[in-house]
């Protein structure tokens, strides 16, 4: 198992920086999945947006634009009104997804009829979300005892497990837990046995694969 003062660090550091406004929207999309998982972050959560309440309390009030709630009222109506794309999907998979954390699920069905479940690895899919980020977001599918390429990292990584397990020679990683990685870690992903592992994975820069993939990457690269 990772180490649980390590895991509280972590969970404390993303939920901070989500109360204050302060992530990117994929993290911010993690923390809410995790959130969905873990009572103890959905409630650091409600603590730290209870802070912040109190503290915009103390701000002088700011008058709105003429009409400013009658358009946020009328995007609203017009969110409602949209199909649901959960519901409406035809995808690979779609039981196994209809299981996954809520926050997860719309974001997993529109990106599952745009553009599919990719090959990874052998045992190994991934499907890639659009949520406005400049950071690479995907859902991972481990089945058990499949391995993904051994790499390092030129950037951070933060990968939350939603079903299942998987380890690296750091331990193993079970649901709700974060695995993250920079520039200092190498290692090889491996599902777990039992259920398979989904996983929604956050990386803010390109992966280093060892190996002859490597070499192909470095080719590639020039």
């Amino acid at each position: 198992m990772p180490q649980p003062a390590l895991q509280i660090a972590l969970r404390q550091r993303l939920t901070f920086a989500y109360a204050a406004a302060q992530i990117s929207p994929a993290l911010a999309l993690l923390v809410e999945t995790q959130a969905a998982l873990t009572p103890d972050v959905a409630r650091d959560i409600a603590i730290a947006d209870a802070a912040g309440g109190v503290l915009l309390e103390t701000d002088a009030p700011v008058s709105l634009t003429i009409g400013a709630l009658e358009r946020v009222f009328a995007r609203i109506a017009a969110h409602d009104q949209q199909p649901d794309p959960v519901a409406s999907a035809a995808s690979l998979f779609a039981e196994e997804i209809s299981a996954l954390p809520e926050p997860l699920r719309r974001h997993m069905a529109r990106a599952a009829t745009q553009s599919g479940w990719k090959f990874s690895a052998p045992g190994i899919r991934s499907l890639q979300l659009d949520v406005g980020s400049d950071a690479k977001v995907e859902v991972l599918r481990i089945e058990p005892g499949a391995a993904a390429p051994e790499h390092s990292h030129e950037g951070e990584e933060f990968t939350l497990v939603l079903t299942g397990a998987f380890h690296d020679a750091r331990g193993v990683y079970g649901v709700g837990d974060i695995a993250h990685a920079d520039a200092t870690v190498t290692h090889r992903p491996t599902g777990s046995p039992g259920p398979i592992c989904y996983s929604l994975a956050v990386t803010d820069a390109p992966l280093r694969f060892k190996g002859a993939l490597g070499l192909v990457q470095r080719f590639w690269r020039h």
